[in-house]
């Protein structure tokens, strides 16, 4: 076999948004193929792509890497450019790039884009669920609705495994959001991620309706359609609302416990560390539990149960959620994004 692709065999649009912006494609080497479109001088509609192993691509489509890990595996470590303008029916020529080139990392995908972005449905299964339409304004990147769909997907993976901790599988549900929390550190963005990422699984693993894109449209204004369970985004929609009610109460409280923590040192700190005392402690516990009502949290008592009474993490833990409802939140708030249906 030749250590370098020639050519490639479009297979699937994985992300029109204001045109491709991702493409699956398959080599004259046989191996699956990543490409997403770039700005490149000389070429009228360039893209930048590498091998992948069968491996990454189960692993890139099962939501358990992003796109950027699948690019920095790429087989040999070569990396490809080609001009679909310029393709021949299904067949593009794909030009080798440079070490340097490589390496440029405006060419490459930001980290955190999923699988579950995409605006098509191939290689997901099919799900049955409520559609949220909201009408967007202003300009839009790829980035942008990349970082809109995480952060609704990370609230939707946690009502959605709140729902059950009140439902028939509460015993085993508790059981599972002890663990998560408990499996961490809590002392930076490694730990938030990974516990939202294994609310995802849980929700997949249980067949849970993913967040899924049903329609996206971009004009002035455009349109975006996600797909869910309807109870679970019904939860998200009542959280954006109570921002929209009480956003300068929240972000007040917001900054007292955080700061709070950060006077303590406390922000990096692993969950033994103890407060300065009996009655800071306290004061934060009952500021986080406030918060949590504040933003209607359900089930508070059994996530504090969850962090095994240990205060630190809980308020870290609450700060986290009202962090992602508010980046959300601020799309509306800047008149970005509105709710339609």
């Amino acid at each position: 076999m030749t250590t370098r692709a020639k050519t490639a065999e479009l297979i699937e649009e994985l992300v029109d948004y204001d045109g491709i912006q991702l493409l699956l494609l398959k080599t004259d080497r046989k191996h699956y193929m990543l490409a997403m479109a770039i700005q490149r001088e000389g070429m009228d509609d360039p893209f930048f792509g590498c091998e992948i192993t069968d491996k990454v691509y189960d692993t890139y489509f099962d939501e358990k890497a992003d796109l950027h890990f699948a690019f920095r595996q790429a087989i040999r470590k070569n990396y490809y450019f080609f001009d679909l303008s310029k393709a021949t029916g299904n067949i593009v020529e794909l030009e080798k790039a440079t070490s340097d080139e490589a390496e440029n990392a405006f060419y490459w995908p930001q980290v955190g884009f999923f699988s579950r972005s995409h605006t098509t449905h191939f290689n997901r299964p099919s799900f049955e669920g409520e559609t949220k339409t909201f009408i967007i304004d202003g300009r839009w990147g790829t980035n942008d609705f990349s970082h809109f769909h995480g952060k609704m997907s990370d609230l939707y993976a946690l009502f959605g495994v709140l729902h059950r901790i009140g439902g028939t599988h509460n015993k085993t549900e508790r059981g599972f959001i002890r663990k998560a929390i408990q499996d961490r550190f809590w002392r930076g963005g490694g730990s938030y991620l990974g516990f939202y990422d294994d609310l995802m699984e849980r929700n997949r693993l249980l067949k849970l309706s993913p967040l899924e894109v049903a329609k996206i449209q971009y004009a002035s204004p455009g349109e975006i359609s996600l797909r869910g369970d309807r109870k679970v985004l019904s939860d998200v929609n009542d959280i954006i609302e109570v921002f929209d009610e009480k956003w300068s109460e929240l972000s007040i409280t917001y900054k007292n416990i955080h700061g709070t923590l950060r006077k303590e040192r406390l922000l990096r700190a692993r969950p033994v560390t103890h407060f300065s005392s009996a009655a800071v402690r306290n004061l934060v516990l009952d500021s986080a539990r406030k918060f949590a009502e504040d933003m209607r949290l359900e089930r508070i008592d059994e996530v504090y149960e969850a962090c095994d009474g240990n205060v630190l993490v809980f308020s870290k833990l609450v700060l986290s959620i009202y962090r992602r409802a508010n980046e959300l939140y601020m799309f509306h708030a800047e008149g970005r994004i509105q709710r339609v249906g």
